[in-house]
């Protein structure tokens, strides 16, 4: 609704306010002469018109735009009563019709000076949600509009309005909870997730307070006190206390160094990830919703990037570019995969949505394509955009470390290039085989990684699939 038939409703109830119901009737005409569809100025249209059979029908296109609204289907029954020759029923206040509906009761009736005069009535705020409105726990909710009283001020319905929406995103979060957290393997990659965090949170702190800069540096480190690099664990005979995974060939601590590549492989991760998601997601939505060319033209693209795997790109990329850092690789690689594989996922879910009864139901009631897309389509895409997310993740910390291993990609410290110098500096220790102690570690951290992130993406999987949902429901 713009600015300008927002005004007009104002006016018009204004006019129903004081009264003057004639003067509203033709105000809301000019609204709805603009929108058809428009469910709040029909709600009120039964308000200002006097004959019984006027009434009906402006409730009846009220309900044929929102089956949900409760306020008007209350109502309706009680006109089609009377004009059934039914026993009369006592009048009551439009505001406590509306409120009586959100609660999912009848209203019980009021005086009748109430009725005449509904501005008497205490103004109160009716921007409920109507939980029967909701159409597969997606979040779209009907309204029940009040068609007389005191409309609160903007301030007052906006901060209400956040206050519905944050309470449907809460509602929908512990949904979703439920269901992702009966998956013991997916709390299982929360938890390796989050050890890989104080991992990286860790060694800043660590390099400020306990360890020396000099000793522990992960680049230009090395500890004077030991005569023979590298030197093993410290479970290992021979090993030093201060090192607890022992030293390489140059004199750095392993286990700085593996604490420093944690941040670059994060920052690498979720690069891709968001890059993925966003042109996953953006592809996905334009050719489900507006179909025709748009749609040929975004499969072929994603047909085309569907032909170019991301590693082999990645590998390519490092090998001619070799300053990349883990944010461009993460872009390059977030790009590929989301303009490809992902994007196609994406677009078979995001059809199904567009054909769903409440994407219908926002068309006839007058919301534009920016509306839909943002209010209704893109929360519907999000479980399954957060599971090509993870997916995502997984593969572009394996890619890069491809990189590294191959010594393509050398400006940034990763697992990958600990597994590289473990073979390069190894040949010049005594063991001439690699350090062991250095890409057993390396390897491990590369291998529970990128088994969390997977272990979530099958938590979010159930939460993305509908079969799956609808089991634990009945269950």
């Amino acid at each position: 609704m713009d600015q300008a038939q927002d005004r007009a409703l104002e006016q018009a109830l204004e006019l129903l306010n004081q009264g003057l119901g004639e003067q509203a009737t033709v105000a809301l005409a000019q609204v709805l002469a603009a929108d058809p569809g428009n469910e709040r100025a029909w709600h009120m249209v039964s308000y200002s018109l006097a004959e019984p059979e006027q009434q009906i029908y402006a409730l009846e296109r009220t309900l044929r735009i929102n089956p949900g609204n409760r306020a008007a289907r209350s109502r309706l029954r009680r006109l089609q009563s009377a004009a059934l020759a039914e026993p009369p029923v006592a009048p009551i206040s439009p505001l406590t019709a509306a409120a009586a509906a959100v609660e999912g009761e009848e209203p019980a009736p009021e005086a009748e000076a109430s009725e005449k005069n509904p501005g008497s009535s205490a103004p109160d705020t009716l921007w409920r949600a109507n939980s029967d409105a909701l159409d597969g726990g997606l979040g779209v909710a009907s309204l029940a509009w009040p068609a007389a009283g005191v409309l609160p001020a903007t301030h007052h319905r906006r901060t209400h309005r956040l206050w519905i929406r944050a309470g449907l995103a809460w509602r929908r979060f512990k949904m979703d909870w439920a269901v992702f957290s009966q998956s013991r393997l997916a709390i299982l990659g929360l938890v390796l997730i989050a050890i890989f965090g104080l991992m990286a949170i860790a060694h800043p702190i660590l390099l400020s307070t306990v360890w020396p800069r000099p000793i522990y540096d992960p680049v230009t480190g090395f500890d004077m006190m030991i005569f023979q690099h590298p030197t093993p664990p410290v479970w290992v005979a021979g090993g030093s206390p201060a090192h607890l995974l022992g030293t390489d060939t140059l004199g750095r601590d392993v286990l700085s160094m593996l604490l420093a590549a944690t941040t670059p492989t994060f920052v690498l991760g979720l690069t891709a990830a968001l890059t993925t998601a966003a042109v996953g997601t953006t592809m996905a939505v334009i050719a489900a919703y507006f179909r025709g060319s748009l749609d040929t033209v975004m499969t072929n693209v994603a047909d085309t990037f569907l032909l170019l795997p991301a590693p082999v790109v990645m590998v390519i990329i490092g090998a001619r570019f070799r300053d990349l850092g883990p944010v461009a690789l993460g872009l390059i690689y977030g790009f590929v995969i989301g303009a490809g594989p992902t994007a196609l996922v994406l677009r078979t879910h995001a059809l199904q949505m567009v054909s769903r009864p409440f994407m219908e139901a926002a068309h006839i009631a007058g919301g534009g394509a920016v509306h839909i897309i943002t209010k209704h389509l893109l929360p519907a895409m999000m479980p399954l955009a957060a599971l090509q997310m993870m997916i995502a993740v997984t593969g572009a910390v394996v890619a890069d470390g491809f990189i590294s291993f191959f010594g393509l990609t050398r400006t940034v410290s990763n697992w990958g290039t600990l597994i590289y110098d473990s073979f390069v500096y190894g040949q010049l220790g005594q063991t001439g085989t690699g350090i062991w102690h250095m890409l057993v570690p390396a390897a491990l951290c590369f291998s529970f990684f990128a088994m969390g992130f997977y272990l979530v993406s099958r938590g979010l999987h159930r939460v993305a699939s509908p079969t799956i949902r609808e089991d634990q429901i009945r269950v």
